[in-house]
């Protein structure tokens, strides 16, 4: 992950934010902190460039790195990397932008999230020449019941595939003995 090409993050800030690379020494907390505030300037550059990107960048390029939208567009789903890639990107921008003020109901004014993905609707829709009337987002989720969900584990208990989902991408957790678990509810069906 570390090794690739200079891109929105630089090598070192790769190494740096998955503990690869310490700052220790009498200078360390400036140079924690020039290195948080250089990423953030190129995040924030890069966030600019999609503007670039998604004005001008030709229709074949895109299909180069995507694939032809309205096909399976192997070129995301055949590449692991690719795809996680896709999903972190949404899934860095909508939390970064509030999307847990949405699922949490909070007070009725509509969550920056929200805004922007209903306007990123209406821009996309533009694009292809279609006129988007009426975006609807809804989210049906709970609060993350972790500690609950591992005693439900222990004590053998079924588990929904979002439940075993959570397990699975947990730290908490040994994969093993949620794969126990699945295997458990596959013979009993």
């Amino acid at each position: 992950m570390t090794g690739r090409k200079n891109a929105m993050l630089t090598t070192e800030d790769r190494r740096w934010l998955t503990g690869e690379k310490r700052y220790d020494g009498e200078h360390a907390t400036q140079q924690r902190y020039q290195r948080r505030r250089d990423i953030r300037e190129r995040v924030y550059n890069s966030l600019l460039d999609f503007s670039v990107l998604f004005e001008h960048l030709e229709d074949d390029e895109r299909e180069k790195l995507f694939g032809t939208p309205g096909t399976e567009q192997t070129a995301v789903t055949d590449d692991d990397r690719l795809s996680d890639g896709v999903c972190d990107a949404l899934a860095f921008l909508l939390y970064s932008t509030g999307i847990d003020a949405a699922m949490a109901g909070d007070d009725g004014a509509t969550p920056l999230a929200e805004r922007l993905l209903v306007d990123a609707f209406h821009r996309a829709g533009r694009e292809d020449g279609y006129l988007v009337q009426d975006v609807t987002l809804e989210v049906d989720a709970v609060g993350l019941p972790r500690d609950s969900l591992l005693d439900d584990l222990a004590a053998g208990n079924e588990l929904s595939p979002q439940e075993l989902r959570v397990l699975l991408e947990s730290e908490d957790v040994d994969t093993r003995a949620v794969q126990e678990h699945i295997r458990g509810q596959l013979l009993d069906e």
